[in-house]
């Protein structure tokens, strides 16, 4: 009986310092730290949840830390060296998955935890108004029988990769047009020297209204609410479940579970003030909400994807 009630009052204090690190944190300020240079587009978004952050949280405050090098390396390194306190917290975007293969960086996806997303771009199959191809299925059946010139902002780019994935899903072949800056895109899409373009979501709606281009499929798991007649990737018979440009937060590998759900909680409560979603969608973004579970699912989908395809493609170091 002594020993069970020594066992017992073991047990309750497991119980109750656990419970004290879940109702104490953050008991000081945290470190957002966005791997690239201030004015990106991780920096801005970081600073607007940072200031909406900020008005919640009491007697602790999110500082955001520039740590910009080697593509996101250098700030990426930073986190996944740290400590798994929940007190410094990576701004983390697809990178994160491709830096290691692709630029020896000395870290693995798996270091890192994701917390939430709050930033999500499907990637889609654009074409110029005047295509002949009015469905997917119309332009992936035209790809049998000859090479598309399809454009993209860069060779090993995530935009770029999303064609090899769909090629490494069909069987296709592309010829890619690597093109920098979205306005010289637009001009190749629009001037019909190519035959479709891969983009995020956000910047082909932004041509949408000036009817220059026409969305055929959109990479997401749901058809978007914004274009409910544009078919996702898989009913479009594209084997792909998700393929997006997201951002959101991701702390060290053995972060307690308590931290990474008030973390978690954090950015809902963020995502859910309308001061949050006028600046996000005045600085051209759309707030997008998932949880621990949902961004893991994102990333992992990329992760799987592109590892085997820089594998194939030679593309990395």
């Amino acid at each position: 009986m002594k020993h069970l009630n020594l066992a017992a009052v073991s047990l309750t204090a497991v119980l109750m310092a656990g419970t004290a690190v879940a109702q104490s944190y953050p008991e000081g300020d945290i470190d957002l730290v966005v791997p690239f240079d201030p004015g990106g587009s991780v920096d801005v978004t970081s600073r607007i949840i940072a200031e909406t952050a900020n008005t919640i949280l009491e007697g602790a405050e999110i500082n955001v830390v520039n740590r910009a090098g080697g593509g996101g390396v250098v700030g990426q390194t930073t986190v996944a060296r740290a400590d798994p306190d929940g007190y410094t917290v990576l701004a983390m975007t697809s990178s994160v998955v491709t830096n290691p293969q692709m630029k020896g960086a000395g870290y693995a996806v798996s270091d890192f935890r994701p917390v939430a997303l709050y930033n999500l771009d499907p990637e889609v199959i654009a074409v110029p108004a005047s295509s002949p191809f009015e469905t997917a299925e119309e332009f992936l059946a035209a790809a049998e029988d000859e090479t598309m010139n399809v454009v993209v902002a860069g060779i090993a780019t995530s935009h770029h990769m999303s064609g090899l994935a769909i090629e490494r899903a069909t069987g296709l072949e592309f010829s890619y047009i690597p093109t920098k800056g979205f306005g010289a895109q637009v001009q190749a899409i629009a001037g019909g020297h190519a035959d479709a373009a891969l983009w995020p979501l956000g910047e082909a709606a932004s041509q949408m209204g000036s009817g220059d281009i026409r969305i055929l499929a959109i990479a997401s798991e749901e058809r978007s609410e914004d274009y409910p007649d544009v078919p996702t990737f898989e009913e479009a018979g594209i084997d792909i479940p998700i393929w997006a440009t997201f951002r959101g937060w991701a702390v060290p590998k053995g972060t307690p579970d308590e931290v990474v759900a008030d973390l978690s909680d954090l950015m809902q409560q963020v995502s859910e003030t309308p001061a949050y979603v006028e600046k996000m969608e005045a600085a051209g973004y759309t707030p997008t909400f998932r949880d621990s579970d949902g961004f893991s699912f994102v990333v992992d989908n990329y992760a799987e994807q592109t590892s085997a395809i820089i594998e194939e493609a030679g593309l990395g170091q």
